[in-house]
């Protein structure tokens, strides 16, 4: 799993500045809010075909713990 393959996902939700990175911080750099996740992950969900739980949510912080999750998920379904 890469930034890119998710990055159009982005895109489509956020508006920001500058290049994303793993390191980019989804509330402080995205400007997400407490309705923004949500959404976004239900759109992950139906893009890669997976259920992410309320409290895998909770821990993500950075674009690259997106990632990790996703990896897990997907590496899971193997």
């Amino acid at each position: 799993m890469t930034l890119e393959e998710i990055k159009p996902l982005i895109d489509a939700q956020f508006i920001y500045e500058g290049e994303l990175k793993e390191s980019t911080r989804i509330i402080e750099d995205l400007g997400a809010d407490s309705f923004d996740i949500p959404v976004l992950l239900n759109a992950l969900e139906d893009h890669f075909n997976l259920i992410i739980s309320t409290e895998e949510m909770i821990g993500l912080r950075t674009l690259g713990d997106l990632i990790s999750l996703l990896e897990n998920h997907l590496e899971g379904e193997k």
